[in-house]
């Protein structure tokens, strides 16, 4: 992960996680064996708790929905 980042030229911590527990704690997978988790994007406000969960998105339209959410 760390050098498709910098391949990119992403510079944020990505997170890994290989057994799910991420993955099952925020509702994207039903269990640790479970072929591929849902994609979906969480906002995380400032005091650490999820202000909102996005299951259907654009793609092209969804950074802007966040920033919107932002204020």
């Amino acid at each position: 992960m760390k050098s498709w980042g910098s391949d990119v030229g992403y510079t944020a911590d990505l997170l890994q996680d290989p057994d799910r527990t991420v993955a099952m704690a925020y509702g994207a997978a039903d269990s640790a064996d479970q072929e591929k988790p849902a994609r979906i994007s969480i906002l995380v406000g400032p005091d650490g708790k999820v202000v909102k969960t996005y299951a259907d998105m654009n793609a092209e339209a969804h950074p802007a929905e966040v920033l919107a959410e932002l204020g």
